[in-house]
């Protein structure tokens, strides 16, 4: 049986104060922190290692594993300049923010169906340098499609392989602004690996209930598969890649406002 996931990751918008400083901000640290918070169903799905690992289902052959996502954190305080300017800012403007890893394998019994995603960001201004930002939460959407591992597949998969399971990328704008000291800033997260992301075929979009053209990523039974994330600030808003573009630069999953909205609604 298919079971179709949405990770509804997190809610809440970026609202990040505005504080007396009349300079632009060139440099800033920035601590991103990611936990699940809420999945289903439970009991079926086990959460461990400090909130950021959610594991499901009974091995299917003997010296297997479970399936599971996790999150892994970057380091705290990781230094970050600002962009000045739109377009695509230059790989050195990138930082690190939190990877998220789905370990695929063949399993029995409960498999997860829905997961919510928190990721904390803190932005603190070095040059000039004042006191860290409040901290705020950013919203990414995505589904997940475990298949059933027999043919057809929904996914392009290995021969003699089980079927790839699928993630589609939902909704996300491009920046998110704030405004600090007079002067507004645009915050992106972008999947950093294009090689991962990329745009699905239509029977794989088909399958997660999703419009053709959909962007996303599969994942080979038997391994683990990352998807990391990048972080940048810019002075200017960046330019919206077209469609075709998006494997090759990584799609921005910072959709707060419209996030929020279709929670609202839903």
């Amino acid at each position: 049986m298919k079971h179709v996931a949405k990770l509804l990751l997190a809610a809440g918008a970026l609202a990040l104060s505005a504080m007396a400083q009349a300079a632009l901000v060139t440099d800033w640290t920035v601590t991103t922190t990611g936990v699940w918070t809420l999945y289903a169903p439970n009991p079926g799905v086990t959460l461990s290692n400090a909130s950021k690992t959610l594991s499901w289902g009974t091995p299917t052959t003997a010296g297997g594993g479970q399936s599971s996502l996790a999150i892994t954190n970057p380091a705290a305080n990781a230094p970050m300049q600002t962009w000045l300017g739109g377009g695509i800012p230059p790989a050195g403007y990138t930082v690190p923010s939190v990877s998220l890893t789905h370990t695929n394998n063949p399993i029995t019994g409960s498999s997860l169906t829905s997961a919510t995603l928190a990721v904390t960001m803190t932005l603190t201004p070095t040059n000039p340098a004042a006191a860290s930002l409040p901290s705020s939460t950013i919203d990414y959407l995505i589904k997940f499609v475990e298949t059933p591992n027999q043919a057809p597949c929904a996914a392009p998969s290995p021969a003699n392989n089980p079927c790839n399971d699928i993630f589609v990328q939902l909704g996300g704008l491009l920046n998110e602004s704030f405004s600090y000291g007079g002067s507004t800033y645009f915050v992106n997260a972008f999947p950093t690996n294009g090689s991962v992301l990329s745009i699905l075929p239509n029977s794989a979009c088909t399958a997660a209930g999703v419009a053709s053209g959909c962007i996303g990523f599969t994942t080979e039974e038997g391994k683990a598969t990352t998807l990391p994330f990048g972080l940048t600030i810019s002075s200017e808003r960046l330019a919206v890649p077209e469609p075709g573009s998006l494997a090759l630069m990584g799609l921005a999953l910072a959709g707060l406002g419209v996030m929020s909205r279709r929670r609202a609604k839903g």
